[in-house]
Formats: C-alpha cells, sequence, structure tokens
C-alpha cells in the first residue's frame, strides 16, 4: 500500500462558486489533489464566516472533490454565554490587536482570531500533517510560532504581493509594510507565487525554496473550429472587485467611444453591474462554463490600471487562443512581456488602435493568436503544471517505483494485486 503525503490545504472561501480569479486557482489545486488522491490525502480548511459557507457550497464541494476532506472551522466564538464570549474572546482579541499595533505589524491584516487559532489547532493535533499549504499571507499567524507545526513543510500560496495591496491606505509605510510581509513568509519553508514577477521578488530577500505555480488550463484552442460563426468581436471577464471596477469604467469612459458603433462586445462577471448598458454589449452576470462565450470571439480585452498578480482572465483567454489587448498591469505576473500574445496599450488611443489592428487584419491577428497560444502551452498548460506539481510532492518519484514493482512480479496473483493499488 502507498504511504500518502497527508497535506493541510487552507483556503477561508467557498471555492465551488467560481466568481472569483483567486477561486478559480484554489479549484485548480484542488482539481490536481483529486486527481492524485492515490498519492495524496487531502484535507481543505475553510472559514465558516468567511464567504458564508452554505450547505450548497458543502454539496457542490463533496461533489467536485470526493477525494478530498472538507473541515470549515469558525472564526468567531458564539455569543450565548456573554461572560465568557468577553473574556474568551472579545478581551484577547482586543489585546492581541493593541500587541500587533505596538510591535508593528498590524501593517499587514491579521485575519485570525483567538478561537480560529483555538479550532485550527485542534485539526493538527487531531493528525499528523507531512505538509500544510496556507493561502494568503493574512492568515500566517496560524502558523508563526505555533508548536503544533513542528516539523511540517510548511508552504505559503501567496496569491497576492499584499504591500501592494495596501499601497493606497491612508498612512501606509511602505517600509514596514515590506518587512512585515517578509517577516511572515520568511514563517515557511517554501513560497508559490502566480506571478513570475512576484516569484522574483520573494526571492531576492527571503533564503527559501521559490517556485511558479501557475494558473493552469487545458488547451481550449482546438475547439474553437467547431463553432460556425464569431458572434462577439470582444470579450471581457471580470468580477466585481475595486480594480475590476475601474479599468472597465476607464474603458467605457475613454476606449468605447472610439471604437465603431457596430462593435460587438460582451462581458461576463459580476462587473456587469458596475457599468451602464450599451445597445452593442452583451451583459452575463453569471456563465457556469465561458467555453462557449470564448469560442465565439475574436479577442479579448484586459482594462487593468491597478492590481498585483497574474491576472487570470488573461491566461484563460490565451487558453482558447485568443490575442488579448491589455494595459501593463494587464501584463504582471507572466514570464515573458514580449510576443506572447498580448497588446500592450496604455492610453485610450492606443488601446482603440490595438483593437482595431486585430479586427481589421485576420493575418495579424492569427498572428498574435499563435503567440498566445505558444506561451501558453510554454507555462500554462495543465499537463506540464501537472509534471511540476508531482515533482513538489515526489509523486513522479513514487509513479516510477510503483511501474517498477509492478514489472518486477511474474506470478499473475501476486501482479493482479499490485495492480489493483
Amino acid at each position: 500500500m502507498i504511504n500518502k503525503t497527508k497535506i493541510l490545504y487552507f483556503m477561508a472561501d467557498p471555492i465551488t462558486r467560481r466568481d472569483a480569479g483567486n477561486r478559480t486557482h484554489v479549484l485548480q489545486m484542488l482539481e490536481y489533489f483529486n486527481s492524485r488522491h492515490e498519492y495524496v490525502e487531502l484535507d481543505y480548511v475553510g472559514v465558516k464566516e468567511w464567504g458564508d459557507w452554505n450547505n450548497t457550497d458543502y454539496e457542490e464541494f463533496n461533489r467536485l472533490f470526493p477525494h478530498c476532506n472538507l473541515h470549515t472551522i469558525k472564526l468567531r466564538m458564539p455569543k450565548d454565554n456573554i461572560f465568557r464570549y468577553y473574556f474568551k474572546s472579545k478581551l484577547p482579541n482586543q489585546l492581541r490587536k493593541k500587541r500587533a499595533k505596538r510591535n508593528g505589524n498590524a501593517v499587514i491584516d491579521d485575519y485570525t482570531t483567538v478561537h480560529l487559532h483555538q479550532n485550527f489547532n485542534e485539526l493538527l493535533q487531531k493528525k499528523k500533517y507531512d505538509c500544510i499549504i496556507m493561502s494568503y499571507v493574512t492568515w500566517s499567524t496560524l502558523l508563526e510560532n505555533n508548536p503544533n507545526v513542528e516539523g511540517v513543510k510548511l508552504i505559503i500560496d501567496t496569491h497576492d504581493f499584499m504591500t501592494a495591496q495596501f499601497k493606497g491606505r491612508a498612512g501606509f509605510q511602505l517600509g514596514k509594510t515590506f518587512e512585515r510581509e517578509m517577516k511572515l513568509l520568511s514563517i515557511y519553508n517554501e513560497t508559490w507565487s502566480q506571478s513570475a514577477d512576484e516569484q522574483y521578488l520573494f526571492s531576492q530577500f527571503l533564503p527559501v525554496k521559490h517556485r511558479f505555480v501557475p494558473i493552469m488550463y487545458k488547451d481550449n484552442s482546438l475547439g474553437a473550429s467547431l463553432v460556425e460563426s464569431q458572434e462577439y468581436d470582444l470579450i471581457y471577464v471580470g468580477s466585481e472587485n475595486d480594480n475590476n471596477q475601474q479599468s472597465i469604467n476607464w474603458f467605457f469612459n475613454t476606449v468605447y467611444p472610439l471604437l465603431p458603433k457596430d462593435i460587438r462586445i460582451c462581458v461576463i462577471g459580476k462587473i456587469c453591474d458596475y457599468f451602464p448598458s450599451f445597445p452593442n454589449v452583451e451583459k452575463h452576470l453569471f456563465v457556469y462554463d465561458l467555453s462557449e462565450y470564448y469560442h465565439k470571439a475574436k479577442l479579448a480585452i484586459c482594462p487593468m490600471l491597478n492590481g498585483t498578480g497574474v491576472k487570470v482572465k488573461v491566461v484563460e483567454a490565451m487558453s482558447y487562443g485568443l490575442p488579448i489587448v491589455c494595459n501593463l498591469r494587464g501584463l504582471d505576473g507572466l514570464p515573458i512581456k514580449d510576443g506572447n500574445g498580448c497588446l500592450r496599450a496604455d492610453s485610450p488611443e492606443e488601446f482603440a488602435h490595438g483593437i482595431q489592428s486585430l479586427l481589421t487584419d485576420d493575418k495579424y491577428r492569427s498572428k498574435i493568436s499563435e503567440k498566445a497560444k505558444e506561451t501558453f502551452n510554454t507555462f500554462f498548460e495543465i499537463n506540464k503544471c501537472y509534471k511540476d506539481l508531482d515533482k513538489v510532492f515526489n509523486i513522479s518519484l513514487r509513479k516510477e517505483n510503483r511501474v517498477r514493482t509492478l514489472s518486477t512480479f511474474e506470478n499473475g496473483v501476486e501482479r493482479r494485486a499490485l495492480e489493483a493499488l
């Protein structure tokens, strides 16, 4: 019998809702771990109040990932006993916040509570994990100075460079914020970055292992030939976060007026609630399967003025072989910045010109499309990424040993028994 690697994967969100890029990444990771259940025993840990987990979230998780275990732990203590709540929860949390502020640690948000620490440690005491993967540095105090993780490999799935996320706050202090983020990241044996830029940044300051673990998709470009016509000239997919709101309004306020009035635009996601309706713009608040819409589009856009990390919408569009017109921030995190299937356009005039040049010249659009496919297959194609992850958890080595062991048995009974493992 194979000795499975026991992994705890922490991500507070109810990830099956598929309405944000960070959840897409975790869904993809869970698909990977579920497919490797012969070698990995994975416990996913979410936070009950974070996103208000409901029965549908639990049912969908168990349906999608039958080989992964789901735990949700509580952030807050019940108030049924006010005396107990005050002295065991409210007062200790207030003291923690004051201590963090006094020590200069409050510059990076700490979303944890005393009650969450207790619940998390109960899980650690019930099972000896080989590896803990923590999503976001803002939850890292769960592991900081925690005796229950001694001897456990700790990995931080960073998602974002948080110092850059906090730069717009009143009273922001770059030095203190960056120093605190690096100190929290130093807890870990290994950092994972979806952004090649952030991997490079972290590697300059932390003497630990750094990996580029990108968003990954199957090659979706093959299905394009099955589509009879391309109904949309442009497609944009986005959640309702502040950066997307600012960017989509920049596009419609400054770029859209420069485009032909008969251009056909499809916008998908909660971002649809944050810009006016236009006669040639089709809105879809939620689409379970984006394939049909991507296949019917000629190109994708990613107007992005602020933000950090790789843009999931850019990689997703690449998987369909679509050229992308984007600002500088749309290129964030990509391992190569030029000749990658993206046209960079920072002014409204450049953005409109990039769109027009792709729509009016089929040969040029085909050329940029091939660059997008090449970039995608080099860095983001799912089978390539799975092989890289197999190396992280020594699964490729165990697969080889398993095959080698099977080949040494000539007795049919023994062979069939091994093949059933």
